[in-house]
């Protein structure tokens, strides 16, 4: 696993950066490409060999999975409510995500990412949600077409960071820092949902992790990096080697969290009842509890005094909540039906194929 670590520092995705190649020199393949994604590779009439190859791939990453997976893995995902998702979306991946200072200062460099977080931010949450409602992840489906789309994204960012600086050693949205994403989504949001009271049960968790299985492939990840990953033990040893190679947060991570954290806080009265102070308060305070004194310190976010001693009796109510709950398995079953319904209405609403934090503003 060493070795494979080492290497994926350097490795890209040769397929998706074949086609980044093609888009680039001919733009009227971004639309084929869409078309591709829409209706399947064969229905396409002379498109090129790298773009069949992409989207051949695409489809046996999700055709090789069963139904089950595809059509009910993601339903622990669903027993949270959208703004439950703002904490450990926001809170938990994405401040944990500008951990690793290389990624942070390319993230800084662009000059986008603290001034557009916002609507950043609501692209990834949009595009989680294609991702997870059931059944979405099959081609032409909006989850499937979105995924496929980011890859794009992320060798376009790899193309134009190379013809910048031919010179750089550094590999960006390299195949570690893919898989170090893919953790964010899967390990570090579960890891954020029962820092705050909404845990997944074992099996639960073991379902997300399958579903995440086909994500990974759609989005470029080396299966050999995450194929093993079916746990929260697996996933956290994982990110311990990862965390390992990139090393500590920098004054750029501790920039882009500030940022965070002012745009989850903006954001939250929209989708609940609390107010702006209130939420800005209450955001800092999970976030602390979720990453934990040492890391929050390194990262900046700052100690919210008396509250962080609330914080636990908040948590023992909404886990309290969630076990009266299960056993009540008609309301259990309505309030994730209901979480569905949102996540596909807020998914329908996107317009073009959407980015998560890590690489949109660097494109």
């Amino acid at each position: 696993m060493e070795r494979l670590i080492g290497e994926s520092l350097r490795a890209a995705d040769p397929l998706a950066d074949v086609v980044a190649e093609e888009v680039a020199g001919r733009p009227a393949t971004r639309a084929e490409l869409d078309a591709g994604l829409r209706h399947g590779a064969a229905t396409l009439r002379g498109a090129s060999a790298g773009l069949l190859a992409l989207l051949e791939a695409s489809e046996a990453a999700v055709r090789s999975v069963d139904d089950a997976v595809l059509d009910r893995d993601s339903l622990p995902f669903f027993t949270i409510s959208l703004s439950g998702h703002a904490f450990d979306l926001g809170a938990g991946a994405l401040i944990d995500s500008y951990r690793p200072p290389r990624s942070a200062e390319v993230l800084l460099g662009t000059g986008q990412l603290t001034e557009q977080v916002i609507p950043r931010l609501r692209e990834t949450a949009r595009w989680v949600s294609q991702v997870m409602v059931p059944g979405w992840l099959r081609p032409g489906q909006p989850g499937y077409v979105a995924t496929v789309g980011i890859r794009l994204v992320h060798a376009l960012v790899r193309r134009g960071a190379a013809r910048r600086d031919p010179s750089s050693e550094h590999v960006p949205v390299n195949q570690l820092e893919l898989a170090r994403t893919w953790l964010d989504f899967t390990y570090v949001a579960m890891r954020a949902d029962a820092a705050i009271g909404f845990d997944l049960t074992a099996e639960e968790q073991h379902s997300v992790y399958r579903y995440w299985q086909p994500v990974g492939r759609l989005m470029g990840v080396d299966a050999r990096l995450i194929g093993d990953v079916t746990d929260a033990a697996s996933a956290r040893r994982l990110l311990q080697r990862t965390d390992d190679v990139f090393g500590p947060p920098s004054d750029a991570s501790r920039r882009l969290t500030a940022a965070a954290l002012s745009t989850i806080s903006a954001e939250l009265p929209s989708i609940s009842v609390l107010t702006a102070p209130l939420a800005r308060v209450l955001v800092t305070a999970v976030a602390r509890r979720v990453h934990g004194r040492e890391l929050s310190d390194a990262l900046g976010v700052p100690p919210t005094g008396a509250l962080q001693a609330a914080v636990p009796a908040a948590v023992a109510a909404v886990r309290a909540h969630r076990r009266v709950l299960r056993r009540r398995p008609r309301a259990w079953q309505r309030a994730v039906e209901a979480n569905i319904a949102i996540a596909r209405d807020f998914g329908l609403g996107a317009a073009g194929t959407v980015a998560p934090f890590e690489s949109a503003a660097a494109s």
